[in-house]
Formats: structure tokens, C-alpha cells, sequence
């Protein structure tokens, strides 16, 4: 089994933006998609909250997050994020080993 990088990233709304939110999220899985180095990229709202998000991905290496971490389109995200964000992002990683 090839050890891959898994990143749980958890995202809340700014109470009323929820929905801008929720596009902006939804508008950043196409383009990662297509980054080399991806594997898993979902998206989930949460059943009790609406405003809440979480982002499961895995990567091939650190090196390929480090990159997306970079890109354009998430660079745009984060200089959009202070109008749509609740709260700082929880954002974990782990190394996958079974």
C-alpha cells in the first residue's frame, strides 16, 4: 500500500455567508482535480450545520501539497476567505498506514 498524505480540513461559514461559502469551496475542486500529485479530493457539509465544511484529501507526498497550497486557485480562496470565514480553519494532516 503506497503511503499517501491525508489532510482533513474543516471550514465555517461567517453566519449568513454560508452559501457564498459553499460556492467558494464547491469552485476549488475542478482545478485540484487536475494537480499532479492528487488522489482524493471531496468536499462534505455537515448534516447538523449547514455553514460547516470539510475538505478529506490525500496526497502522493508533502511536496504535492506544498504545491497546491501555492496555487493560484487557493491563493485566491485564502484572499477571499476573511469575508466568508466564521472562524480560522482546523486544518490536520496524517500519513495513511492501513
Amino acid at each position: 500500500m503506497a503511503q499517501l498524505l491525508t489532510v482533513v480540513a474543516e471550514i465555517k461559514a461567517q453566519a449568513g455567508k454560508e452559501e457564498a461559502l459553499r460556492q467558494a469551496l464547491l469552485a476549488l475542486i475542478e482545478p485540484t482535480r487536475k494537480e499532479d500529485g492528487f488522489v482524493q479530493y471531496d468536499l462534505h457539509v455537515s448534516t447538523a450545520d449547514p455553514g460547516r465544511f470539510v475538505f478529506y484529501e490525500n496526497w502522493v507526498s508533502q511536496e504535492h501539497l506544498d504545491r497546491h497550497l501555492a496555487s493560484p486557485h487557493l491563493e485566491a480562496f485564502k484572499a477571499a476567505a476573511p469575508g466568508l470565514l466564521g472562524e480560522p480553519p482546523r486544518i490536520e494532516t496524517y500519513w495513511r498506514i492501513g
